[in-house]
């Protein structure tokens, strides 16, 4: 989940863009699957990863791939990371199709 300092309504930067909210329902949904495969301390981890990617200002849905690669770099173990990409790419296609709730 996005803590306080990091939603789009609170920037923690004067910089920072504020983000769509379809982007940041996928980023949840996308973090939430995160955890799943790296485990509670994925949290944070994710949090950190997240907040280099708003400084990588790729932010909106088009940048949505750059995170979830962000994230697949923090899974050693190739399995894992191969299907938290696939399970990730197809939220994201669900956002292009229009289909994210």
């Amino acid at each position: 989940m996005l803590h306080a300092a990091l939603s789009p309504h609170a920037p923690t930067h004067p910089h920072q863009p504020k983000l769509l909210p379809v982007v940041t329902r996928v980023i949840e949904q996308v973090n939430k699957l995160f955890v799943e495969y790296f485990g509670r301390s994925g949290e944070r981890l994710a949090e950190e990863v997240f907040k280099q990617w708003l400084l990588a200002g790729k932010t909106g849905p088009s940048g949505l791939r750059h995170y979830v690669n962000a994230l697949s770099h923090q899974l050693h173990e190739p399995h894992q990371c191969n299907n938290f990409v696939k399970r990730a790419e197809n939220m994201l296609l669900h956002l292009q199709s229009g289909y994210v709730s």
